[in-house]
């Protein structure tokens, strides 16, 4: 059985794991990462914008999204143990995530990605923005509209 919940401060050492596990499974910048591992290091203050998927007791993944305004926030993170990928957990880590940041005004979630997470981003309805300089080169800025905006009140 699945469960999906909020990070506790004594989850982070077993989600730095997982991030680690996951990100060289990838093969994206696996070398760049062992040279600078330090790039997957988890702050500690993102765990209270963090969510983890638990099965049988055992985190399986997790998802962090950061705010960046009153609106619009950061996915910072969705990494799922390469056991359980393809099964839709990312997807259900990513959906949780946004029923929370709507829950606190957010309307567009911002994310970016590398290749190997692109088409994943692309199948939940983000859309490519631009392009953003990152630690290891260029990567894909892309956004989802959350919340339709309500159309005013017609005076009839």
């Amino acid at each position: 059985m699945l469960t999906i919940r909020p990070a506790r401060t004594d989850d982070h050492r077993h989600l730095e794991v997982l991030l680690r596990r996951a990100s060289l499974a990838t093969g994206e910048h696996a070398e760049d990462l062992l040279d600078h591992p330090d790039a997957m290091d988890i702050p500690v203050e993102n765990l209270a914008n963090a969510i983890v998927a638990e099965a049988g007791g055992v985190i399986v993944g997790f998802c962090t999204i950061l705010p960046l305004s009153e609106t619009v926030a950061e996915i910072d993170a969705v990494f799922v143990d390469p056991d359980f990928w393809r099964q839709g957990l990312g997807q259900q880590l990513v959906s949780a995530g946004a029923q929370i940041a709507v829950q606190a005004g957010v309307v567009g979630p911002n994310v970016v990605s590398g290749r190997y997470a692109l088409p994943f981003y692309k199948a939940l309805g983000f859309k490519r923005t631009g392009l953003e300089a990152t630690r290891f080169g260029p990567a894909v800025r892309l956004t989802k509209t959350l919340i339709a905006s309500v159309p005013a009140a017609s005076s009839a």
